[in-house]
């Protein structure tokens, strides 16, 4: 294995802190609480969760840190049209933590 030396071991540095800054911002403003996976919600039943209950079209699903988490559709606040959504959730009692209309 080959040593890296000044500016390339610096490079490489301050690229894996970017890529570490970037990945914990990345649901910056989102305070999920943390749970032990064992007390999480199935993800099926999340999801039929957000579609049954909260009327939500999921494009997208994910784990973001401590929060499911959607990109999709749904009726925005006066109920008169569709809009893109962003929406984050508990991941043990499915509850929207955060909710982001387009």
């Amino acid at each position: 294995m080959r040593k890296l030396t000044g500016l390339k071991s610096l490079s490489l540095l301050i690229a894996l802190g970017s890529s570490l800054l970037l990945s914990t911002t990345a649901n910056a403003g989102v305070d999920c609480i943390e749970h032990p996976e064992s007390e999480w919600m199935h993800v099926l039943d999340m999801q039929k969760k957000i579609v049954n209950e909260y009327g939500f079209a999921i494009k997208k699903f994910q784990t973001s840190g401590d929060c499911y988490e959607i990109y999709g559709w749904g009726l925005n606040q006066a109920k008169t049209e569709f809009v893109k959504l962003e929406v984050y959730f508990d991941t043990k009692t499915g509850e929207i933590v955060k909710k982001k209309e387009d």
